[in-house]
């Protein structure tokens, strides 16, 4: 397995911030045909933690994890087709479920044909399906214990 790395914005030099943008873009707007603004205010967020494996320009998986009221939201998690059946994604989510702590509400909206992925990381669905640019969703949530 592959170095699992996580930093804040502030943290990360310019070749990750690219190496995370191209990534997302590539998955998200590229594969996914999803014309949205990805980058966002919510990247550079004080508390929000980027987690990906891979160096500088060649990040090949990645999630962040946000401040969400007293728990933790999950989002843009991706891997690079190449690389997918890895584990890579798993790996990731681990990293983030334990730097959240134990006792953390984490929610987080699935693609609905990964909702399987994140039941095997403590998940449940947490409200009714719904669709995000033409893609369909389920919110899900893992209780802090």
């Amino acid at each position: 397995m592959r170095e699992i790395r996580h930093g804040r914005f502030g943290e990360l030099d310019g070749a990750t911030v690219f190496g995370l943008a191209r990534l997302r873009q590539a998955v998200f707007v590229v594969e996914q045909e999803c014309a949205y603004p990805d980058l966002d205010d919510r990247d550079t967020e004080p508390e929000t933690v980027h987690f990906w494996i891979g160096e500088g320009l060649d990040v090949v998986a990645c999630l962040r994890m946000l401040r969400d009221g007293e728990g933790r939201r999950i989002g843009r998690v991706c891997c690079a087709e190449a690389e997918r059946g890895q584990g890579l994604s798993g790996a990731l989510m681990a990293a983030a479920v334990e730097e959240a702590g134990a006792g953390t509400d984490i929610v987080l909206d699935a693609q609905t044909y990964a909702a399987g992925f994140y039941r095997r990381h403590g998940f449940v669905e947490h409200g009714e399906e719904f669709l995000e640019d033409g893609i369909p969703h389920v919110p899900m949530l893992r209780r802090g214990r």
